[in-house]
């Protein structure tokens, strides 16, 4: 999708380039998910949505979770309010199918398979870009449905701190800093702060203590780059946070899951000859969940990623070369005790992209050497043409696979059946078309998509049985009418088990959203609505779950250079729904603060 927005200063510090990641001369933004490389937006072959920190800013929320609700595409099912325990859906893939990177780090459970994104505060977030539709070819396992990148802030030339104080609804208290900066050569952040809220009951029928089940949650996020001459670079990325969220499993015991997360990385980049661009990344990061639903009997998961990337771009007379090779180790622990506790995967690919003349090409190459499964490749093939400086066409199709996780494989028997060791890695195949239009003030673009994935993980105790078939439309509309920019989408997924013709579980078949931006003077207002039809909790497709729609609104008001105030109202209507059968959803709500950021 074409966005056309404010220089953005990213630092990437993704393998394929950890250097800052900009704008071209006319005001494109720059992305570097679909490629692994830098590239304009508009020429992207694959479908992406940037968030940035001014979206961030006025979504007024707590985590990354609650932004990515409202992406299109994108299904986020969740027990309870903020801080619990949450799963997003991309494009009707499972949890386990989504890649999330922070700065360039795989971080997640290897026991679960999925990212504990709802950990994740947006205080520390500068920049998110969301890749929908598989990614294997450039990424490895867990990228059957698509890619959620982070970008901490960053420093630039000066001195530029930020303060944060917010309060809300259900005792919600939000108190952040930044201080970010450059000198000479030189740049640097720190990010700091904690969120906390008494909550609500977080179950809305069976078995449950009726008392509030809250949420807090402290962070820390850093990270310095110093350029050795104009184009050589080293720098540090750390992050971590602690996170604690109570929820109900009997009347006896206040039960509470312990949420940390954290990563470290380095980089260097170096300018090797004219066009020869080499990354080098090398860093480790872990999830650690503690689950305390008895006083009896924790339950202990973590994981820990250690992970090097070392990758070559190289501008050729045509198009530009992507050269790479990625390692990781995932080793668990905890209070499980896992038959195999560690897998290492080695990995090698290729890409190549060019435009010629009027057509866009890319293709990409990727072969996994997987410690427990053996050799997987995968590859993607894209292709694009543009019409007139309006209009655009594009199509792709690519593979995909998704290793099984190690509660899938080794879990011990409990009674209750285990893990499968004889379990195969789910795969994929995707097709997809895209006609885009964009005039410079409108913005049209619609994509359909066919994903088919093979080898299903499903049941329990895990077998591969079933096959899937993920089909969908997309539609998005933007326009800029001077002070008022309107932000238009729908969506429309069909994703079904083919062995049963039944539909996916907490997968909307319908969403949409409308969101309207005005600003005058030192006034900011503005509004989202967003629906989505309804979605079934079982695989029987017996237990429905009603559709519903959401409205929310903001208002800014700018004081004086350096200080606004921010006001934000959510599900002004209080409509009560759920996202998954027997947990309540947050009600109308409210929440103000006060921000302080010099210019």
């Amino acid at each position: 999708m074409r966005i056309r927005a404010a220089a953005l200063a990213v630092a990437a510090a993704f393998p394929c380039s950890a250097a800052l990641a900009s704008t071209d001369a006319v005001g494109e933004t720059i992305v570097v998910t679909a490629t692994r490389q830098q590239q304009r937006a508009d020429e992207v072959l694959a479908s992406v949505e940037v968030i940035d920190r001014e979206q961030i800013e006025r979504a007024g929320h707590s985590t990354l979770i609650d932004v990515l609700r409202t992406v299109p595409g994108l299904r986020v099912a969740s027990n309870g309010g903020a801080g619990s325990n949450a799963s997003l859906f991309i494009r009707g893939t499972e949890s386990r199918h989504v890649l999330l990177l922070v700065d360039g780090m795989r971080l997640g459970s290897a026991t679960s398979g999925q990212a504990t994104m709802e950990a994740i505060p947006l205080a520390m977030i500068e920049r998110i870009e969301i890749l929908r539709g598989p990614a294997s070819a450039l990424y490895g396992s867990e990228a059957i449905g698509g890619v959620v990148q982070v970008f901490t802030r960053k420093g630039s030339a000066g001195f530029k701190p930020e303060l944060f104080a917010g309060y809300g609804s259900e005792d919600t208290r939000q108190l952040n800093a930044s201080f970010s900066g450059g000198v000479d050569r030189l740049r640097y952040n720190l990010s700091l702060g904690e969120d906390r809220t008494r909550g609500y009951d977080a179950r809305s029928r069976g078995v449950h203590d009726p008392d509030r089940d809250g949420f807090r949650n402290r962070f820390v996020s850093a990270g310095a780059a110093l350029g050795l001459r104009q184009r050589d670079e080293v720098g540090f990325n750390l992050y971590r946070s602690e996170g604690r969220n109570w929820y109900d499993t009997n009347l006896t015991y206040n039960s509470y899951l312990d949420k940390r997360l954290d990563s470290f990385g380095v980089y260097a980049i170096n300018e090797l000859a004219e066009g020869w661009r080499s990354t080098v990344r090398a860093g480790r990061s872990r999830d650690r969940l503690d689950n305390r639903a008895t006083a009896a009997a924790p339950s202990e998961f973590y994981t820990t990623q250690t992970q090097f990337s070392w990758q070559h771009d190289i501008d050729l007379p045509v198009g530009r070369l992507m050269a790479a090779y990625d390692y990781n180790k995932a080793e668990v622990d905890g209070t499980t005790a896992y038959v195999v506790d560690r897998r290492t995967v080695k990995a090698w690919l290729l890409g190549w992209s060019a435009r010629l003349g009027a057509h866009d090409l890319q293709i990409n190459v990727r072969r996994d050497d997987n410690s427990q499964f053996g050799a997987k490749t995968t590859g993607l093939l894209a292709w694009g043409y543009s019409f007139s400086p309006e209009w655009s066409v594009r199509a792709s199709v690519a593979s995909a696979f998704n290793a099984p996780t190690f509660n899938q494989l080794y879990f011990p028997n409990t009674g209750f059946g285990g893990g499968n060791a004889a379990l195969k890695p789910e795969e994929a195949l995707n097709r997809e078309v895209g006609v885009r239009w964009d005039s410079g003030v409108h913005a049209v673009e619609a994509t359909y998509y066919d994903n088919k994935v093979r080898d299903l993980i499903s049941g329990w105790p895990p077998v591969n049985v079933d096959e899937a078939r993920l089909r969908g439309v997309e539609l998005g509309y933007r326009v800029s009418l001077g002070r008022l920019a309107v932000h238009l989408g729908a969506d429309w997924l069909d994703a079904r088990n083919e062995a049963t013709d039944r539909r996916l579980v907490r997968r909307a078949g319908k969403a949409g959203f409308l969101r309207l931006d005005y600003s005058a003077g030192a006034w900011a207002y503005g509004v989202d609505i967003n629906g989505q039809g309804h979605r079934y909790e079982n695989a029987a497709n017996t237990q429905r779950m009603g559709g519903f729609g959401l409205v929310d609104a903001y208002v800014h008001y700018r004081i004086d250079p350096d200080w606004r105030v921010e006001l934000r109202a959510n599900n002004i209507f209080d409509k009560h729904y759920e996202l998954a059968r027997g947990y309540a959803t947050p009600g109308a709500s409210y929440f103000v603060g006060v921000r302080y950021a010099p210019r």
